[in-house]
């Protein structure tokens, strides 16, 4: 896998973009985490034209008002979230 991390304030226009460019949500979840914050994650695939297909996680997590956020990726998605996120 690979990773990328993002700023924060970005996560929401991040999961915007994901849906204009045509990824395909299957997978969220969030909830509270270590007592003291919530997280979530939201898990997104596309075919690729080349008929591979590319799997993109966004990870945010606010714990106790730090704020991370980060992408996790397979190879074939780096390219695509490269210019994503340049655009964000």
């Amino acid at each position: 896998m690979v990773y990328l991390m993002i700023e924060p304030q970005q996560a929401e226009a991040f999961q915007k973009r994901m849906n204009e460019q045509g990824w395909s949500l299957f997978f969220q979840d969030g909830g509270q985490s270590q007592f003291i914050g919530w997280a979530y994650m939201m898990k997104w695939e596309k075919t690729l034209e080349d008929e591979r297909r590319a799997e993109v996680t966004l990870h945010y997590s606010d714990n106790h008002g730090e704020l991370e956020a980060y992408l996790e990726m397979n190879p074939p998605a780096k390219p695509l979230m490269d210019a994503l996120v340049a655009e964000l």
